[in-house]
């Protein structure tokens, strides 16, 4: 499964990939009194606390990282608000889209990723999640990675030659291979980092114009300002 249900966006592209389309959980003890609350604002759309809260689950359970609970809910948010960024683009350009059968099929396999569907049922009551919460999640998720794909993927040339000249620069990760073996593989790595540079440009350029606000921090931003 993909890094980030939601989670920072690009992988480099392969890496928004952990980060969109998984939200920080925090601990059980602490669930029971959890207040659901507004943590961010994106353009008047609302992050609350249990947004994070399940996408951070997710991603702790599927995304192989964990530098700390702080700096995983700070990730997480982040990663969501870009996500939230790229799903208002992609529905105000319209075209793309997600259907029913395509989220179940995301969620299918989520299921099965879980092993069994005990396994599942209790992940979703131990997070306080319900099933059409998760499929939202994914639906989001599969939005912006086609999004981002026909955005800006679909745009991106890696040339003959500059595949020849990082094979060249870098011939000794490519010992006892030629350049015809090795130039598809080079070829992908080049695509990806241009995607990544130009996805983060695009998603710069969406921050600078977008009304971002986190009660209670210092952190709002304005449209325009």
């Amino acid at each position: 499964m993909r890094n980030a249900i939601v989670g920072p966006i690009r992988a480099g592209f392969t890496a928004f990939a952990a980060l969109c389309v998984l939200a920080c959980f925090v601990p059980c003890q602490a669930h029971a009194v959890l207040v659901d609350r507004i943590i961010a604002t994106i353009n008047y759309e609302v992050v609350t606390a249990s947004d994070l809260a399940h996408a951070v689950a997710l991603n702790t359970r599927f995304g192989g990282r964990n530098n700390g609970q702080d700096s995983l809910q700070m990730q997480t948010l982040e990663g969501l608000i870009t996500k939230r960024l790229l799903v208002q683009e992609a529905r105000r350009l319209r075209f793309v889209e997600v259907s029913d059968q395509e989220t179940q099929a995301e969620l299918d396999k989520l299921k099965r990723l879980f092993g069994s569907d005990a396994a599942f049922t209790g992940f979703l009551a131990e997070q306080d999640m319900s099933v059409a919460e998760l499929s939202r999640m994914l639906s989001e998720r599969l939005i912006v990675e086609r999004f981002v794909e026909k955005k800006v993927r679909l745009f991106v040339r890696v040339g003959r030659e500059e595949a020849q000249a990082y094979f060249d620069e870098h011939a000794s990760e490519f010992k006892g291979r030629s350049f015809s073996d090795a130039q598809k593989s080079i070829t992908a790595l080049l695509t990806d980092r241009k995607v990544g540079q130009q996805l983060d440009q695009y998603i710069a350029e969406l921050r600078s114009k977008a009304d971002i606000r986190m009660p209670g921090t210092d952190r709002q931003k304005k449209a325009g300002q």
